[in-house]
């Protein structure tokens, strides 16, 4: 249990899941990668980091 993940999707395409980290900077980020997800077996990562949050939605979705 890693408290600074806040969402984990499985995806399909050129990755194999999407994580999505708080961190309060770049050497806590490195530490949560290296120290905490790679020992879980974590092969290779790549970093998006967002700048600024444009638009946040949510929706109500039914299923018949």
């Amino acid at each position: 249990n890693i408290s600074e993940v806040v969402e984990c999707h499985f995806t399909t395409g050129k990755y194999d899941m999407f994580i999505k980290i708080y961190a309060k900077n770049n050497y806590h980020l490195l530490n949560i990668i290296h120290d905490r997800l790679q020992p879980l077996g974590v092969v290779r990562t790549e970093t998006l980091i967002s700048f600024h949050e444009a638009l946040k939605r949510q929706i109500s979705v039914t299923f018949n």
